[in-house]
């Protein structure tokens, strides 16, 4: 079985004090409040169901799309305060139970102050988050994952307080 290929690209721009100054400088709102816009774009086989969802700092904003048909995308708005920011995961399945061999997971989460994302796919089953919390904080704010068992794919990437995730198979 092969070992699930990362390609990872780093933004040399992610310090945290010229995070909070173009924060500043685009006016999201008061100078203690983050807003973080995140798209999932759904370009699988099939529709995707969220199963999962994770805070570590800050909340939503806005409701989270059940469910995510195929070539379509979903918008939401998550707010933290400064300097904690916005930290959270979810996760989206093509597959409603572990009865379906071939439904995967597709995993995202975002650290919006260290500007890191990280992604995965793979066979659906439970997240520990806390495992993911790791993997987040060794992340940059670029990832492309393949899962070599169901062949999914997840890119993803953080561009100042934009994250963009993009589900394949």
């Amino acid at each position: 079985m092969r070992a699930a290929k990362i390609v990872v690209a780093k933004d040399e721009q992610g310090e945290f004090e010229k995070l909070k100054k173009e924060l500043m400088e685009a006016e999201q709102g008061s100078s203690e409040e983050l807003n973080v816009e995140t798209i999932y774009r759904n370009f699988s086989k099939k529709s995707v169901k969220l199963v999962d969802m994770h805070y570590w700092k800050g909340h939503k904003e806005d409701g989270y799309d059940e469910i995510i048909p195929t070539n379509h995308s979903a918008y939401t708005l998550q707010i933290g305060t400064l300097p904690e920011g916005v930290k959270f995961g979810l996760v989206y399945s093509d597959g409603v139970d572990a009865d379906d061999t071939d439904a995967r997971k597709f995993v995202v989460a975002i650290d919006s102050p260290a500007r890191k994302i990280y992604a995965e796919a793979g066979p659906i089953g439970p997240i520990d988050w806390n495992v993911v919390e790791v993997k987040l904080g060794m992340a940059e704010d670029k990832v492309v994952y393949e899962d070599p068992i169901l062949g999914g794919k997840v890119e993803a990437q953080m561009v100042r307080f934009h994250a963009i995730a993009e589900f394949h198979n």
